[in-house]
C-alpha cells in the first residue's frame, strides 16, 4: 500500500465522522440510502437510485432496499477518473457543509475496500441490508480516503458503530475478501477513531 498522508487521512476521517453522525439523524431512511445523501448528477441522472428488492427470496421472506448505480463504475475505461471525481466531489460537499471539531469522540470502524477486486455477485449487498452495494462499495457519505496499492485502488470508509454489524456481514460473505476492517489489515495503525 502507498504511504498514507496522515494529515489528509485524519482530517478527512474527522470530516466524514461528523457528516455521518449528522446523517444518523435521518432515522427514517433505509440502510441503503442512509449514507448516500451525496448523490451527484452525471449525464442527466443521479449516480444512485434506490429500489426495494426481494433478492430472489420467496415472496414475503425478505425485502430490503438496494442501491443501483445509473452508470457501471467499473466497466468504464475512465473508471479511475470516475471514482476520483466522485471521491473529490463528496469530500468537497462535506467541507462546504461541516465545520470540523475535534472534541467529539465517535464510535465505529474503518473499512478498506479494494474496489478493483470486487466480484459483482450481490452477496455483500444482501447480507449487509444494502449498506454495501452490489459492487462491494460502502456508501459514498462514508468515503474519506482513496489511494492505490500494487493491485489497484483502495477506498477507506468510516462506518459508525450502529452499522458495524451490517459491515461485518458484508465482510463475512465476500468471496474475494475485497472488504476488510482497517484494524485487521493494519493492526498497529494509530488513527483517530
Amino acid at each position: 500500500m502507498q504511504e498514507i498522508d496522515n494529515p489528509t487521512f485524519l482530517e478527512n476521517l474527522r470530516l466524514t465522522q461528523i457528516y455521518c453522525d449528522q446523517q444518523l439523524l435521518n432515522c427514517e431512511k433505509n440502510t441503503a440510502s442512509m449514507f448516500r445523501s451525496i448523490n451527484p448528477v452525471r449525464n442527466g441522472k443521479k449516480i444512485f437510485e434506490f429500489k426495494i428488492s426481494d433478492y430472489g427470496f420467496p415472496s414475503e421472506t425478505r425485502y430490503s432496499f438496494s442501491t443501483e448505480w445509473t452508470q457501471d463504475p467499473l466497466s468504464d475505461e475512465s473508471s479511475d477518473l470516475f471514482f476520483k471525481e466522485l471521491f473529490d466531489l463528496q469530500i468537497q460537499q462535506k467541507r462546504e457543509k461541516i465545520k470540523i471539531t475535534y472534541d467529539q469522540e465517535f464510535k465505529g470502524g474503518i473499512l478498506i475496500v479494494a474496489i478493483d477486486d470486487t466480484v459483482v455477485d450481490g452477496a455483500s449487498e444482501v447480507c449487509s441490508d444494502g449498506l454495501v452495494d452490489v459492487y462491494d462499495c460502502p456508501p459514498i457519505d462514508t468515503w474519506f480516503y482513496l489511494t492505490n496499492n500494487p493491485t489497484g485502488r483502495l477506498l477507506f470508509a468510516w462506518i459508525p458503530r450502529e452499522f458495524t454489524y451490517q459491515a461485518n456481514e458484508a465482510i463475512n460473505v465476500n468471496c474475494v475478501d475485497c472488504i476488510q476492517w482497517f484494524k485487521e489489515l493494519i493492526p498497529a495503525a494509530k488513527v483517530l477513531t
